[in-house]
């Protein structure tokens, strides 16, 4: 029985990409809530609202896409480290998701001290499932 979360958020423009995920998700069970968001401002606002009214709700892991429009995944890091950099009870496994495998792409995301992960597209369960393990078992 594999460890499970209870909640995921999906960042990323692409609707099917987001459908496919959460279905990956799903399939693994590896979490009770997952939302999905096209807009990384408007995940940012779910968020500032979520620490605020209802902490235990933050997502245990957020999927972050890179190369989004108006708001892309660097310029979401930046808004996130300085928005949640201390009020939060728990601190999510940050993932980026992204098609680049540009090693300066990957390194940067490292740079970022809530970024624990840089995953290749395509999240597989197999990717999911080695994520959980890792982290929350």
């Amino acid at each position: 029985m594999m460890a499970k979360v209870n909640s995921i958020v999906i960042i990323d423009d692409d609707d099917v990409s987001n459908f496919i995920y959460k279905r990956v998700i799903e399939t693994t069970k590896a979490a009770d809530k997952i939302t999905t968001f096209i807009r990384a401002r408007e995940a940012l606002e779910y968020l500032e609202e979520t620490a605020q009214s209802s902490p235990d709700e933050f997502p245990d892991i957020i999927f972050l896409d890179i190369n989004m429009p108006v708001m892309n995944g660097w310029q979401f890091l930046e808004k996130y480290q300085t928005s949640f950099r201390s009020n939060l009870t728990k601190r999510p496994i940050l993932c980026m998701l992204s098609s680049s495998v540009y090693q300066e792409d990957i390194t940067k995301a490292y740079t970022y001290a809530d970024v624990k992960e840089y995953i290749s597209k395509p999240l597989t369960s197999q990717i999911m499932s080695n994520l959980i393990q890792k982290h929350f078992s």
